[in-house]
């Protein structure tokens, strides 16, 4: 960009355009854009874009008495925090005078956040901006005072007033001590954003299934309260909770916006679909500790982790990158309990110091095996990573790169705070920790990650939030290695796959211009796992059963209307494609397959399929899911083929009559026709693809219990999915 700094407009896009007002770009917005050298020209252009679109749908600052919630979308360390705080730097622009940011649960976490805002709006060299931290008592009545002195300034119409920016750990006593103070001031005309980082944490009521409120939910409930004109902005890469909350709950989003991440930015699909094969490492099961019986020595996937790292750092010194600023880390994530951090960060020092005195003693038993350990560490790391120096160079800085690494217990073992890591002071580190390693928190230069953990109960969000390992790596992909035991390899692996349909659909959902109130919850997910814990999960959600297996409807003969209709959809299926008849020696007239085919693209019959109805929600539910996952089916494998059997029945005149049972609903007894040694037929359930997806129509005349009524020629759509192409769908009700 030019070095003639200028007020830059931004013609409205679509999604712009249908905010709610367009807000300009001023200084702060400018220079902290400019001030940006790690952006490229198009990156600066989506942050301007993206910010503009968002803060377009917050309350206008001229708008009094309004509030309303937005809910941004990222991914996992791909940028949100600088999206927030071009946001906060935008909405000075526009007037907005008190920025809050709810800043995470943990003190390294709003000490982080705390630095970057510092930085990136140089706050000490503008000096337009007052800002304050609740750390440590920070924020008492002297702050205060600060803060209300400001706001008469701006009262006034001084235009050196300055902006606050409230940075407060997201913790019922600061929050609670937060909003005291506050309520001491007059808020009533101050255009206010407050920004929820990490929203989907913490923040979210949960226990609203008892009608009550949780102690966090509560304070920011009451902190809102203090501010009858701002917006509430909840920034998250798993928006589960959030989307499943009641629409009526104060934090459920009016609006939303899905970012992009910038061109360097790494993420699960290289990892792990594009890249598993180079880039994943399983963690035996026999190397995850047992808490019951702790090991005494340290597993040979760590050692073989720390190798790998030790390498990749050595590669570093080699190539200068501990002179520009950077840095290079390795992060071990066990279990939560701080005696598992302490055991691994114990193993690690060890092997620092065994593997020091190793290599300088050529003449030690263990120097050859060594040498050649950390060669073959070498070698299949150079499969990856291009670089000129060989085996031999990374030998010889081997011994700094493993003396220069310093070793951190990320937790509150010996003190009641989380230490702080001084990124300036060392080029290399190794972070050993559980809460203090987990959602918000970034860790510098990451290269390879060890995970000895298990998946824990399965909520999607949280496994997803451990993924420290995602962020701009594209320069150095090839030094990264991710060791994780075989569950959690499965669960971030599916897991990518679920991620990138929820925001497709709500991306797609916005750009039709409806809100977010408005979108129909739905989710993908393996059958081992669930978008979120239970505890916030207030929206009545249907799942389907996530497993290989046939899928029936319970009451296709109810209502007349809904059957001819549904006989028409099936009639035009039968029409519409290429059929043959199908049978094997000694078939009968009955179990003949008047209609066959295993060459109907899927993507074509879902169509028709689409247009089926039930009467009975479940069945429409159970549809509806059925259909979403083969959509996404058809939509990953445009050209994958189905199976379809059109059995015989009154449509082929052949007589068919099936009776329902006499329970209350009813449902058909025996829908499959069984089988039969004397002709050679399987029965129909056995006419299956165990490769792709099955349909069979049914068509019988159905007979009530007491032989009073008879439906005519009912057609019964039965679906199979071998076990390798379902998938369980999450589904509002």
């Amino acid at each position: 960009m030019a070095d003639t700094k200028s007020i830059i407009r931004v013609a409205p896009n679509a999604s712009a355009s249908e905010g709610r007002w367009t807000p300009k770009q001023g200084r702060a917005f400018i220079d902290m854009l400019d001030a940006n050298d790690a952006l490229s020209d198009e990156e600066k252009d989506r942050l301007v874009e993206e910010t503009t679109s968002i803060l377009s749908e917050c309350v206008a600052p001229s708008q009094a008495d309004e509030v309303n919630t937005g809910l941004v979308i990222g991914y996992v360390q791909s940028g949100k925090t600088l999206s927030f705080t071009g946001l906060a730097a935008l909405a000075r622009d526009n007037q907005y005078r008190l920025v809050i940011l709810l800043a995470g649960t943990t003190n390294n976490l709003v000490e982080q956040s705390h630095s970057r805002l510092k930085e990136d709006l140089n706050i000490e060299g503008t000096r337009e901006w007052k800002l304050f931290s609740t750390q440590q008592k920070g924020f008492q009545q002297s702050e205060l005072d600060h803060v209300n002195m400001e706001l008469a300034r701006w009262r006034r119409g001084n235009p050196r007033a300055r902006t606050i920016l409230i940075v407060s750990m997201k913790q019922h006593q600061h929050l609670d001590n937060l909003a005291t103070l506050l309520s001491d001031s007059d808020l009533s005309d101050v255009p206010t954003l407050i920004i929820d980082d990490e929203g989907d944490q913490a923040g979210i009521n949960t226990r609203a299934k008892q009608d009550e409120e949780s102690t966090t939910y509560s304070r920011i409930v009451e902190l809102r309260r203090l501010f009858p004109h701002h917006s509430y902005l909840l920034y998250t890469a798993t928006p589960q909770a959030p989307l499943l909350i009641s629409r009526i709950d104060t934090l459920s989003p009016d609006f939303g916006r899905v970012l992009t991440p910038g061109s360097k930015y790494v993420g699960g699909q290289e990892f792990f679909v594009d890249g598993a094969s180079r880039y994943i490492e399983p963690i035996p099961l026999g190397d995850v500790p047992d808490k019951n019986d702790p090991p005494h020595e340290p597993p040979n996937s760590l050692l073989t982790a720390l190798r790998d790292y030790f390498v990749g750092v050595a590669i570093g010194l080699l190539e200068r990158d501990d002179h520009k600023g950077r840095n290079r880390s390795m992060m071990i994530h066990p279990a939560v309990p701080k005696d598992e951090h302490l055991m691994f960060a114990r193993w690690v020092k060890q092997a620092k110091e065994n593997w020091s005195v190793i290599l300088q003693d050529e003449d030690h038993d263990d120097h050859g095996d060594l040498v050649a350990a950390f060669t073959a560490s070498a070698r299949e790391l150079f499969k990856t990573y291009e670089t000129p120096f060989t085996c031999d160079d990374v030998l010889s800085v081997l011994l700094d790169a493993i003396e220069e690494t310093a070793v951190v217990e990320l937790n509150t073992r010996e003190k009641n705070r989380i230490p702080t890591v001084d990124w300036k002071g060392e080029y290399s580190w190794i972070l050993v920790g559980g809460i203090g390693l987990d959602r918000g928190f970034t860790v510098e230069g990451l290269t390879v990650s060890y995970m000895p953990r298990s998946t824990g109960v399965g909520n999607a969000d949280n496994i997803q939030q451990r993924a420290r390992f995602f962020g701009y790596k594209k320069g150095y992909l090839g030094l990264c290695r991710i060791y994780l035991t075989s569950g959690n390899i499965d669960a971030f692996t599916d897991y990518v796959k679920h991620e990138e349909s929820i925001r497709e659909s709500i991306r797609h959902h916005l750009e039709d211009g409806k809100t977010l109130k408005e979108w129909r919850r739905t989710y993908f997910l393996d059958q081992s796992l669930k978008p979120t814990r239970n505890s916030v999960i207030l929206l009545e959600m249907y799942q389907s059963k996530g497993r290989g297996g046939w899928i029936i409807p319970d009451h296709p003969f109810e209502d007349s209307e809904i059957v001819s209709d549904n006989r028409e959809v099936v009639d035009e299926i039968i029409a519409d494609f290429d059929f043959l008849r199908y049978a094997e020696d000694g078939w009968n007239d009955k179990q003949i397959v008047p209609a066959f085919s295993d060459n109907i693209r899927l993507a074509d019959v879902l169509v028709k399929i689409g247009q089926l109805r039930y009467k009975w929600p479940d069945d429409n539910l159970q549809h509806s899911a059925l259909m979403l996952g083969l959509e996404r089916l058809a939509t990953e494998e445009p050209d994958i083929r189905c199976s379809f059997y059109a059995l015989s029945g009154p449509w082929s005149d052949v007589s068919a009559v099936r009776t329902l049972n006499d329970k209350v609903p009813p449902k058909i007894k025996n829908l499959f026709q069984g089988k039969n040694a004397k002709t050679n037929y399987p029965g129909a359930r056995a006419l299956i693809s165990a490769e792709t997806v099955t349909f069979q129509l049914h068509r019988y005349d159905i007979q009530t219990a007491n032989k009073k009524r008879m439906i005519s020629d009912v057609p019964i759509l039965v679906v199979h999915v071998p076990d390798h192409l379902m998938e369980r769908v999450w589904v509002e009700r």
